[in-house]
């Protein structure tokens, strides 16, 4: 079954989807094995990781595209990708829909930013008209009825932060008309705002959670009571990441020593397991002559 076809079906299903992000193929990987069924792609995480930059349009499209191959490949889980404004007009936007399609992608949302777009949570956004917006969502659910029609889409709007959230209400609603399966309403300020758009809103909505950002945090039973059918926690994983690194780093620059903070690490048994290490010897016993398996494998006392 393709990703695509699996999102669809938990679309379908009753209750809320929660989706943390991954930001490479590894932080995907993880999240696939704590238990949840599906994940977004976070562009914000990939600017993070791929270039230690904030969120503010230096990833180009390939960059990005590449990094939703690695995301999509590394699991079995659907991924929803981040496809950025389409990383042009709506000609832009046919393309990048396709390509992420064969990227592996189950489905992406785009974003109505004027490009170079910024982070959803941070101020100085700007929002092309609602015409092209929509001129956008149509391109992009023409291409993707060419290429997977089960492949789901999500239109984004930031139009919130800047004029408000009736505008952005109406942008999503045209959105869900020309296409799109999803809407999402970028960075509630407050719970009124969340109420009212679950209300006004004809196509199932997505809510982001960012930690320290700015849409207040609830759990994910209140945003299901709320009437949202997906929550993303878009960068909770890269927030640990950093912290834990930010954390243990600092230990051992003051300790010089990896005594004081074993407790917070897997060790080097325990993270063959997280990139499959099983997967690949199995395919060398599969494959390779035996003298090499002999060779590579005699003697082995507990080690990977």
């Amino acid at each position: 079954m393709k990703t695509s076809q699996k999102l669809r079906e938990l679309l379908h299903k009753p209750g809320i989807i929660v989706m943390p992000g991954a930001y490479d193929a590894l932080s995907a990987r993880i999240i696939e094995m704590s238990g949840f069924e599906a994940s977004v792609h976070t562009g914000y995480g990939t600017a993070a990781s791929l270039l230690a930059q904030p969120d503010v349009g230096l990833v180009n499209f390939r960059e990005m595209c590449d990094r939703v191959r690695y995301v999509a490949r590394a699991v079995q889980i659907p991924v929803l990708a981040d496809g950025d404004t389409g990383y042009g007009n709506a000609i832009n936007v046919y393309r990048t829909v396709k390509e992420y399609i064969w990227a592996g992608a189950a489905g992406m949302f785009i974003e109505d930013q004027v490009w170079p777009k910024r982070c959803g949570h941070m101020f100085g956004k700007d929002v092309i008209s609602t015409e092209e917006f929509v001129g956008k969502i149509r391109a992009a659910s023409d291409a993707r009825n060419e290429e997977d029609s089960q492949f789901v889409l999500m239109a984004r709007t930031d139009a919130l932060a800047v004029h408000g959230l009736d505008d952005a209400i109406e942008r999503v609603n045209l959105c869900h008309d020309a296409g799109a399966d999803l809407a999402f309403i970028e960075a509630y300020e407050d719970v009124e705002q969340v109420k009212r758009a679950v209300e006004k809103t004809g196509a199932p909505l997505a809510l982001n959670l960012i930690e320290g950002g700015r849409t207040p945090l609830v759990s994910v039973k209140d945003a299901e009571k709320m009437g949202f059918k997906v929550v993303f926690f878009g960068l909770t994983a890269l927030y640990a990441a950093a912290k834990g690194m930010l954390d243990v780093l600092g230990r051992l620059k003051a300790d010089g020593s990896c005594k004081g903070y074993m407790d917070r690490l897997l060790d080097f048994s325990e993270f063959a397991e997280v990139v499959n290490i099983e997967k690949v010897r199995a395919l060398e016993n599969k494959y390779m002559p035996g003298d090499f398996i002999e060779k590579r494998y005699s003697g082995r006392k507990g080690i990977v």
